[in-house]
């Protein structure tokens, strides 16, 4: 995705340049393929970012038609002049700047914002199943001081920092960052290292130094790093852009501290040991929280959402299958139960019957689903709890 990411901003930037000197049919093409990989990243993607690449998509043939309406000349000054040599009216709308503003609403200088997520999470903490003590450790860090903050500002605490949240994959990383969000009821910022990584030099630094000022700039806001080692790898091998990708963020960040805005920085990742270790020291992502997989409070409650509103063969019993899931992530979870439906789907459909969500369905798709989780992994993050950082 990676790269598809950066084809469609190379496109981008052709089609401004094209526009600025002028060639109308290079422009035109260049739009329709920053919309095409636009549309497929909205396809390889969920939720809203999918739909911020949908709407950029459609604020590319937008561009398209504009420029196919418009008479700008192929090469020569650039812009289509009135008797006198004039710039007719028409063409002064034709200028990038305007363009860039119909994809997103946002000032042109605000250029971290196109990591913002437009829509403010609607999940809360009492909407996620478990993650107890994950929860307290994040109320404690920022919701309390900014929600009572006489009483933290007489203990000497100010809001916000930086929380790295490692663990095993598919047990609620991101979705704990969102919740974070709806509850601040504040700006929610997400990018992954790969969206943030360019192979442009220097640029992948500038990027990131954007998206972190955007979101400083917001009096109160959330940033989720995703796959964080994949942006903060160990210095010191042989890629230079790493380095200089870890000591930009390490800058960045350190400034922080002066400012009077609140930034919770989360990063998620499922390989902490891999990240550069200069970013786990004070002031940084100091605060490290493990998201273990679903306790059995947590398992039954994954277990109630899914078969809430479901046809339920009678004996159901939710507390005996969240014994039986033990091991297994949240996502594994879901997506066991999603099999079982499917497979009640196709009986249904071949006897003509009442779809109905029998044990043996659920026996059926466990049987087909291993747990993703491995006693090796979980020795691995063990082992990472342990380790002290100077």
């Amino acid at each position: 995705m990676n790269t598809m990411l950066e084809r469609k901003r190379q496109y981008e930037a052709d089609c401004e340049a094209a526009v600025k000197a002028g060639r109308k049919k290079e422009a035109i093409i260049c739009a329709a393929r920053a919309a095409e990989l636009a549309f497929k990243l909205a396809e390889r993607t969920d939720g809203a970012i999918a739909q911020r690449y949908v709407e950029d998509a459609e604020g590319w043939l937008e561009i398209g038609e504009k420029l196919k309406a418009k008479g700008l000349k192929t090469g020569g000054s650039g812009q289509r002049t009135e008797a006198g040599g004039q710039k007719s009216e028409e063409d002064k709308k034709i200028q990038v700047s305007s363009f860039k503003s119909q994809v997103s609403p946002e000032d042109d200088s605000s250029e971290g914002s196109e990591w913002l997520i437009g829509e403010k999470p609607n999940m809360t903490f009492d909407k996620i199943c478990g993650m107890v003590d994950a929860k307290e450790a994040i109320m404690q860090m920022v919701v309390y001081p900014l929600k009572q903050p006489e009483k933290s500002q007489a203990l000497g605490l100010n809001p916000g920092g930086g929380v790295l949240l490692y663990g095993p994959p598919g047990n609620g990383k991101t979705l704990l960052g969102k919740a974070i969000a709806g509850e601040l009821d504040c700006p929610f910022f997400y990018a992954s290292g790969a969206q943030i990584r360019s192979k442009w030099h220097g640029e992948s630094e500038q990027r990131l130094s954007k998206l972190l000022k955007s979101a400083q700039a917001c009096q109160v806001a959330v940033l989720f790093l995703d796959e964080v080692e994949g942006l903060l790898p160990k210095r010191g091998g042989n890629s230079q852009v790493d380095n200089r990708i870890v000591t930009q963020f390490l800058a960045d960040v350190g400034g922080f501290s002066e400012s009077k805005n609140t930034l919770l920085i989360l990063g998620a990742t499922n390989k902490p040991w891999d990240i550069d270790e200069a970013v786990f020291r004070t002031g940084r992502f100091d605060e490290k929280i493990y998201i273990s997989p679903p306790d059995h409070p947590a398992r039954h409650g994954i277990l109630q959402m899914e078969i809430k509103g479901v046809n339920m063969e009678a004996g159901f019993d939710a507390a005996h299958w969240a014994e039986r899931l033990d091991g297994y992530s949240g996502s594994d979870i879901v997506g066991i139960m999603k099999s079982a439906k499917r497979i009640s789907l196709g009986r249904a459909i071949r006897e003509d019957a009442d779809a109905v969500l029998k044990v043996e369905d659920v026996e059926g798709a466990l049987n087909k689903i291993p747990s993703s989780i491995t006693d090796r992994m979980l020795k691995e993050y063990e082992k990472f709890r342990e380790q002290r950082f100077s």
